[in-house]
């Protein structure tokens, strides 16, 4: 059986991916558009709400359906902060990456891993062919960073 530490390259081609997408706080439609387009591709249940939460369900693989379903949560939003000699816009402009021996940078600004790196992952547990699981529900809310809205909107 595969585990979820099997999945690291697609983890990080999904973080890499979201660090194209603008997604500050109160920014997120487009990054929470990028999560649904994952969701239809993947075949697979989602909810978009007005705020722009997302969850995206998975069914159990077979054997698990009796088991309690496992909820991975995550937030989209991203701290935007630069360094003062940088000319970066976090609402039009994507990340600038670097990686240095086996760590990814960003160049002159924040780089989003907090909490896109679980978002990457929870996506990436996803599109795994290859676990065994009981039913995923992958919640993924907005505002994190500023004021927790999202989460205090979903219902």
């Amino acid at each position: 059986m595969k585990t979820i530490l099997d999945h690291t390259k697609l983890h990080q081609k999904y973080f890499e991916e979201m660090t194209q997408i603008p997604h500050g706080s109160y920014h997120e439609e487009a990054i929470s558009n990028y999560l649904v387009a994952f969701a239809k591709a993947q075949g697979l249940r989602y909810i978009q709400d007005d705020m722009f939460n997302v969850i995206i369900y998975k069914e159990a693989s077979s054997g698990y359906e009796d088991h309690e379903p496992l909820v991975l949560q995550a937030h989209m939003d991203m701290v935007c902060e630069k360094n003062k000699d940088t000319d970066h816009n976090f609402v039009t402009d994507p990340i600038k990456l670097r990686v240095e021996y086996d760590m990814i940078y960003a160049t002159g600004t924040t780089l989003g891993a907090d909490n896109g790196i679980a978002v990457a992952m929870g996506m990436a547990v996803l599109a795994s062919n290859n676990l065994e699981h009981p039913a995923i529900e992958v919640l993924i809310t907005t505002d994190e960073e500023a004021g927790m809205s999202g989460a205090m909107a979903f219902d």
